[in-house]
């Protein structure tokens, strides 16, 4: 089908499929991803072009509607499938990874224990708690540059640190 004929076909026949797919649906969002797909299958379309292109839309969109409802199933079986297993509950995290991790907590929290006052806690502002460069600068009454060398210094004895316990 032309890609013209196709984006005019796409307009007309859009506000009917949306109907179509939210009253069976009930979710405008799912309604709209299936929409698009019928369209990316129309445009991908090998075989000639229907005469009646409505009644082969619409006789597509309930392939799809019956598929989306096959998959659906599917994935709601095998959830609950899953839910019952009880060794789902269980995390693998073997007695070796637990000790390295708090290790490794251990030694990050005695590199910024180490730090000037100013420079842990610009470090803990920018990489914990997500504020902005700016922001930190404008509470510490100090430049944006100011910030990046106390942020690189911290990086830099952090790096140190994990390197000699490595």
């Amino acid at each position: 089908m032309p890609e013209h004929d196709l984006s005019a076909l796409m307009e007309r026949m859009r506000p009917a499929l949306m109907a179509f797919f939210v009253r069976r649906l009930s979710d405008p969002v799912q309604a709209e991803d299936l929409i698009q797909d019928l369209f990316i299958r129309m445009a991908t379309m090998t075989g000639p072009a229907t005469n009646n292109p409505e009644g082969y839309i619409f006789q597509a969109a309930a392939n799809l509607l019956r598929d989306n409802y096959r998959r659906e199933a599917t994935r709601s079986r095998y959830l609950q499938s899953r839910a019952g297993d009880p060794d789902l509950a269980i995390d693998p995290i073997d007695a070796e990874r637990l000790l390295s991790a708090r290790q490794s907590v251990g030694c990050v929290a005695r590199t910024l224990g180490g730090l000037p006052d100013r420079t842990r806690q610009i470090f803990i502002l920018y990489r914990l708690e997500g504020m902005q460069r700016k922001a930190i600068a404008d509470a510490f009454g100090i430049s944006v540059s100011a910030v990046e060398k106390h942020i690189a210094s911290a990086m830099r004895a952090l790096l140190a640190d994990m390197g000699a316990s490595q």
